[in-house]
């Protein structure tokens, strides 16, 4: 008798990436996890120079020293 996967888009995405580490083989839980957003991820844009990407992340641990 084979089991029932997991509905996935259920699952947190914390409980998807329990999953998926534990399931390494799974590409439908794997495809799943990395097609959801990251609320705290930093996203640069491709085409900046280093230099603005230097200035740019500066910023943000200069914004994040003031929230915390």
């Amino acid at each position: 008798m084979m089991s029932q996967k997991p509905n996935f888009t259920q699952m947190s995405l914390s409980e998807l990436r329990s999953y998926v580490l534990a399931n390494r083989n799974d590409q439908e839980a794997w495809k799943e996890f990395t097609s959801r957003p990251r609320p705290n991820a930093i996203y640069f844009d491709a085409n900046l120079t280093l230099s603005e990407e230097k200035k740019k992340l500066q910023e943000l641990i200069e914004n994040s020293d003031k929230t915390n």
